[in-house]
């Protein structure tokens, strides 16, 4: 289905963004380069849709690792408020240079009125988050007042279903699905495509690594007490996992994210557990420590006898750009334990050019 609408357009366009500073690649500030157009058509879920150009204030929600997508593609200064802890702005920082601190940060409920306040003429979100619409807020009913909903590519569903599955893609196609977007939504092409290159080049040097003969086997613990909420197959974990040189224990779940049974994570034996960060508070990830080695059948694996505890921002683990430096500090963690054959290869740097 298409779906349009009008919006009045802004005079003249703003200038091309300052300079993002990206470690270990060169980026140039971005071009508008939808600065002649009023419309452009894209495919997000399966669906054309035609979003109305210029887009100057989206409200970003749902998935801290998106905004770093929209960080790398020179969108920063289309952001007009953003859901994200701000003690994971050094976290983006690092990764995209300064910028975010400066963007309105949402807490709590978002509303409808919480978008109309901000002036918002596009709502990026998934399935799994906002649009979920606990709070109200669907693409329908942000259709119906006039802003363009753009769907999260990793939490795409499987049907129309609001119980759906998630997840129609593979994870990195799905990042790589959302850069191209962002660069035709924000007239940011070329910048987009610098951003695809760099991501290439940096799985390509992942995927060169050597494998152990045996892959270790990798759980996700974002959060949870009487469940375990994780990531199944469909999900940006999956893809990291899998190109850091290791096996996620729950790869067989044909969904993104979901809860298991403590006892089923025993039974999966994991040989490395990473701790999700969410940077909330002090004693957050020594707490997820220590309800794992307080639970019968978890504290008697080797992987938490021997501590092969991997503690990563959140924001490197939903789906979005910064996925690429979460599976390099994977790997780079994965070899300090022993459990892939050394690839001499300094992970905290990107390949060179």
């Amino acid at each position: 289905m298409i779906h349009v609408k009008t919006r009045a357009s802004f005079g003249a366009v703003v200038a091309a963004t300052a300079l993002l500073a990206v470690s270990g690649c060169s980026a140039t500030a971005p071009v508008d380069e939808a600065a002649d157009k009023t419309s452009v058509t894209l495919e997000n879920c399966g669906t054309e849709s035609t979003f109305q150009l210029p887009i100057e204030k989206v409200v970003a929600t749902s998935n801290a690792a998106n905004i770093g997508t929209i960080l790398r593609v020179g969108g920063l200064d289309r952001l007009a408020a953003v859901v994200l802890n701000t003690n994971n702005d050094a976290v983006m920082d690092s990764m995209f240079g300064p910028g975010i601190a400066d963007v309105p940060h949402l807490d709590g409920t978002i509303t409808m009125e919480t978008i109309l306040g901000k002036q918002a003429d596009l709502v990026v979100g998934s399935y799994s988050g906002l649009f979920k619409g606990a709070s109200g807020v669907t693409p329908e009913s942000l259709q119906s007042n006039n802003i363009d909903a753009y769907v999260i590519s990793d939490s795409c569903r499987q049907s129309a279903a609001a119980d759906s599955a998630l997840g129609t893609m593979g994870p990195w196609d799905a990042l790589r699905a959302d850069v191209t977007n962002y660069g035709k939504l924000f007239g940011t092409e070329d910048t987009a495509a610098e951003a695809l290159t760099e991501l290439d080049s940096r799985l390509a040097r992942l995927e060169s690594a050597p494998d152990a003969a045996d892959k270790p086997k990798v759980l996700i613990y974002d959060s949870g007490e009487e469940d375990l909420y994780t990531s199944g197959g469909n999900g940006a974990p999956n893809g990291i996992i899998d190109v850091a040189g290791g096996t996620n224990v729950f790869a067989d779940v044909d969904n993104t994210w979901f809860k298991a049974s403590w006892e089923t994570v025993a039974k999966a034996e994991p040989d490395v557990i990473v701790i999700m960060d969410y940077k909330k508070s002090a004693d957050e990830v020594q707490g997820k420590i220590d309800a794992i080695k307080s639970r019968e059948g978890l504290r008697d694996l080797d992987a938490v006898k021997q501590n092969r505890f991997v503690v990563l921002p959140l924001a490197m683990f939903t789906s979005g750009f910064p996925n690429i430096y979460g599976a390099e500090q994977l790997r780079a963690k994965i070899e300090e334990f022993g459990l892939a054959p050394s690839s001499s290869i300094d992970w905290t740097t990107a390949p060179s050019a």
